[in-house]
């Protein structure tokens, strides 16, 4: 299993290039909390956690191709359950992936209750036919189950 850490700011430049490599073109801040996970110095997964308008955005979840369904990306989304407990939190995942987030204790969100910038980056991603769908985490004091982190790290 590939090493998992947070990323420094002073390697970000990594992460822009397997994100341009994967063709994702969501970018990422200084001010984004990035995990990657790594093989032999190569980063073979990514995702971020980004803080916009006062709730939490997972945002870039990627696994390069040839590392897939090896349980980099569950183990990418556990090392970030702590951070999501921290507040509400939000992503916006392919529809057949609805149960991947689940599993760290995000449901399905009617757009409505988005905050309005998620809602108009929503509306965005599905009027270029992408098959997106809105999910919510709520804090650690609204978790029932937080074992995800433990079952999977």
């Amino acid at each position: 299993m590939p090493g998992i850490a947070i990323v420094h700011r002073s390697e970000l430049a990594r992460v822009r290039a397997f994100y341009e490599e994967a063709g994702y073109g969501g970018g990422v801040l200084d001010i984004d909390r990035v995990f990657a996970a790594t093989t032999d110095g190569r980063i073979v997964g990514v995702v971020r956690l980004c803080e916009e308008e006062g709730v939490i955005v997972l945002r870039g979840m990627h696994v390069a191709a040839a590392c897939q369904r090896q349980g980099i990306g569950r183990a990418l989304l556990a090392r970030c359950v702590p951070w999501l407990e921290r507040g509400e939190a939000f992503c916006l995942p392919y529809a057949r992936l609805a149960g991947f987030y689940g599993e760290a204790g995000f449901t399905p969100a009617p757009p409505e209750t988005l905050p309005r910038f998620l809602a108009e980056r929503l509306d965005g991603y599905r009027s270029k036919g992408q098959g997106v769908l809105a999910m919510r985490r709520a804090g650690a004091a609204h978790m029932p189950n937080k074992s995800f982190a433990s079952r999977i790290a």
